[in-house]
């Protein structure tokens, strides 16, 4: 009888209470591919290395090199897209 003072031994929970975010990746912006490209950090980043980023003309389609898409996923907390993309470039994973 010596837990019979915890609210919750049987799994009781009251019907007002509000879920907490645990972890701070899950309350981090995500940020649209236009918003990541429009960050300061990332424009630098372009302006010294032209070869990262391009943009075809006819159709529109915007491309990101290897390193710039894992800067992508960094800022948005991807680590299993980063891993994945990181497999499917051929590197280590």
């Amino acid at each position: 009888m010596a837990s019979q003072d915890n609210a919750n031994i049987f799994s009781v929970e009251s019907t007002h209470k509000i879920p907490n975010v645990k972890h701070l990746r899950r309350q981090s912006k995500i940020y649209s591919p236009e918003e990541f490209l429009a960050l300061p950090m990332v424009q630098e980043y372009i302006k010294n290395n032209p070869n990262q980023y391009f943009v075809n003309e006819e159709t529109g389609e915007q491309m990101m090199a290897q390193e710039l898409a894992e800067l992508y996923c960094s800022v948005n907390n991807g680590k299993k897209m980063k891993k994945a993309l990181r497999r499917a470039f051929g590197g280590k994973s």
